[in-house]
């Protein structure tokens, strides 16, 4: 009998977290780490030699203590400002993984996770507006598996917010977030609302391009619809100019739905 040759569905999900990275600073999505480090510590200015190039996890270690160190430094010298923290929570967030990944200092990663737990409820309460502070907050309130009706109350603020003015990276963020645990119903229900809004968009010509891109992310990761998003992306990809993000981000997306399409042809028999 013929099957055809699936991806297993945790890589699938791996993939998509990395978009979603792409175009959302997300810091619950630690599937970038590597290059960020890589790129941070071996780019101009990084405070290790360029003829440096492959930084030791000491390196990486001394880095980002540093950067916390200032950080914390001009949060003693001045008021925070949102800009500051997100910054420092940024900083803690690669700190922690460095010393879990390569140190296995667990008593360290408590101690920067009690840290950046404030700092996600401070931006959240300086800004309850901003919906990209509430979706850090519920992605380590789920992270740290805090009470069920402490996220849930988050998360309906987050929809109201998201609601009143949408953002559809966010929104995407968020739809990803909900594929974990037992919210399948939850996310169900957000990637309809979203499909609508887009859609009415992109049907009314009133979608920009960056709309359209997360659109084409929402039909070929949610609604099964890779023709349509492949489409629309050669679309954007004859709009765009080639040094915009957008442009590149569509060249990525394109292509992997094209090696989608490539393994799903693949036949192999029993």
């Amino acid at each position: 009998m013929a099957k055809k040759n699936e991806r297993p569905k945790d890589l699938k999900r791996q993939r998509w977290a990395a978009i979603v990275a792409a175009f959302l600073a997300f810091g619950m999505v630690a599937s970038v780490v590597g290059g960020y480090l890589g790129h941070t510590l071996g780019g101009e200015g990084a405070g290790i030699p360029q003829e440096q190039a492959d930084p030791e996890p000491e390196d990486y270690l001394d880095y980002y203590e540093g950067e916390v160190e200032r950080l914390e430094e001009h949060l003693e010298e001045h008021d925070p400002s949102p800009a500051v923290l997100q910054e420092l929570a940024e900083n803690y967030r690669y700190l922690s993984l460095i010393k879990q990944m390569y140190f296995n200092d667990h008593e360290a990663v408590e101690e920067y996770q009690e840290r950046l737990l404030s700092i996600y409820e401070t931006l959240a309460d300086m800004e309850p507006e901003n919906p990209r502070f509430r979706l850090e907050l519920i992605g380590f309130y789920k992270e740290l598996e805090k009470d069920e009706d402490l996220i849930s109350d988050q998360i309906t603020i987050l929809q109201e917010l998201l609601r009143e003015n949408p953002d559809p990276a966010v929104h995407l963020s968020f739809v990803t977030l909900l594929d974990t645990g037992n919210m399948e119903e939850l996310q169900q229900e957000e990637i309809g609302w979203l499909f609508n809004y887009l859609e009415t968009r992109v049907t009314e010509g009133t979608a920009d391009n960056e709309e359209r891109l997360y659109y084409t992310f929402l039909l070929g990761e949610y609604l099964g619809d890779q023709a349509t998003a492949e489409s629309m992306l050669e679309d954007i990809l004859e709009d765009e100019t080639e040094d915009s993000w957008i442009y590149r981000e569509a060249q990525n997306y394109l292509r992997y739905l094209q090696s989608e399409d490539d393994v799903e042809e693949d036949i192999y028999f029993e």
